[in-house]
């Protein structure tokens, strides 16, 4: 079983790259106790490795204070000025000409399970100008380069790259995939792949694409949800 380090360790390896119990918080309420006291469950060297890596350390919650389900659609209304509002509702895309993401059901039901996670703050470069199934070759490279097991390492969803991304900025006040967007695991109904990013001064964007699309923006920021 991995060792736990303390939060006050792994900000000492990590930083600012921590958004931990504290910066939920400001972004949605207390914590309960039982979400709020969650052991850091990597080591070190662990730490030291994803620091190396560009990686930075989320503690994703599923519900906030008020015991609302933490949904892209909670953080739509929450933060509504961190999102491209012309985006939201009825907005064309490859599949289909009337769309947005809260027409979505899984905008409106998925939530982040709660721990832990590392994840890349950037998409990996090597997942540029891909395709969607090609982009996963790239993913088996960077846990070979971590030295961690390839299905330790995966993509995230739509509810995770949306949590870890307006957390950031809630937080931080940096807008991460300003001019890039992930391409995450999560399927609209009409079967294209949720990304998320172009989060410039209009605010973030979630789009869907076939599996065929490649573009030089859209990649993959890789992540690693602690083992509960």
């Amino acid at each position: 079983m991995t060792q736990s380090l303390s939060l006050d360790e792994a900000r000492s390896v990590l930083g600012k790259d921590i958004l931990g119990p504290e910066e939920v918080a400001a972004a949605f309420g207390q914590l309960a106790a039982t979400e709020g006291d969650v052991p850091v469950p990597y080591k070190r060297a662990e730490l030291e490795a994803a620091r190396r890596a560009g990686e930075m350390l989320v503690l994703r919650v599923a519900s906030a204070a008020d015991g609302k389900p933490i949904t892209v659609v909670h953080m739509i209304e929450r933060f509504p000025e961190a999102f491209d509002q012309k985006l939201l509702r009825q907005a064309g895309y490859q599949l289909k000409s009337d769309w947005g993401i809260e027409l979505e059901p899984l905008a409106q039901q998925d939530t982040c399970a709660t721990g832990w996670a590392l994840v890349r703050k950037a998409i990996l470069d090597d997942t540029r100008n891909l395709a969607y199934d090609e982009q996963n070759a790239c993913l088996t490279q960077y846990a070979a380069s971590l030295g961690v097991p390839a299905q330790s390492v995966r993509r995230r969803t739509a509810i995770e790259a949306t949590y870890d991304t307006i957390l950031t900025f809630a937080a931080r006040g940096e807008r991460l995939l300003e001019r890039t967007w992930d391409w995450t695991s999560s399927e609209t109904e009409d079967r294209g792949y949720l990304n998320v990013g172009g989060f410039g001064s209009k605010g973030m964007e979630l789009l869907s694409f076939s599996a065929a699309v490649r573009h030089g923006a859209l990649g993959v920021c890789p992540t690693r949800p602690a083992s509960r």
